[in-house]
């Protein structure tokens, strides 16, 4: 299968995941919405931590765990490649949940079954919050690439 279909699988399913998420308690993701949002209601409780834990676990190891498999199945010893490799995915996702998810669905669309009640379409149109978030998560993104790289490089140099 080529690469880039494992990338857009990647997305999808990721993309799925969150958006389930968020459909089923926006407030699972208050720590990820801009300040407008989050000033405007109560923190999460115990329970909606969590909930959130249970219904991020999923995103959370479908998101390094594809990306592993797929770079230990090319069995590269060349740390520069896997590199590349997990930077595709990583950064990949960090683009399009940016531009995609944050920009255009949040952002622009707003669907009301995405809002947190108490608050309203225009506290979710902050998107200079979302852009410094893409930003950070693109400088993330390189770092757990490099470390993931490395560690499946001496993996793939000692079998």
């Amino acid at each position: 299968m080529p690469f880039y279909i494992h990338i857009l699988i990647y997305l999808v399913v990721l993309s799925i995941l969150l958006l389930a998420s968020v459909f089923y308690n926006p407030r699972s993701w208050l720590h990820r919405m801009p300040p407008e949002v989050v000033a405007k209601v109560p923190a999460r409780t115990a329970t909606e931590k969590h909930t959130a834990l249970i219904t991020g676990l999923p995103f959370l190891l479908v998101t390094i765990l594809y990306p592993i498999i797929y770079v230990l199945l090319q069995q590269s010893a060349n740390f520069f490649q896997n590199f590349l490799l997990f930077c595709a995915f990583f950064m990949g996702f960090t683009i399009w949940d940016t531009l995609v998810l944050d920009l255009i669905i949040v952002c622009t669309i707003s669907p009301r079954r995405f809002l947190v009640p108490g608050t309203n379409r225009e506290d979710y149109r902050n998107k200079l919050y979302h852009i410094k978030a893409g930003s950070k998560g693109l400088v993330i993104s390189l770092v757990f690439s490099a470390v993931f790289a490395g560690i499946i490089t001496l993996v793939n140099l000692v079998i």
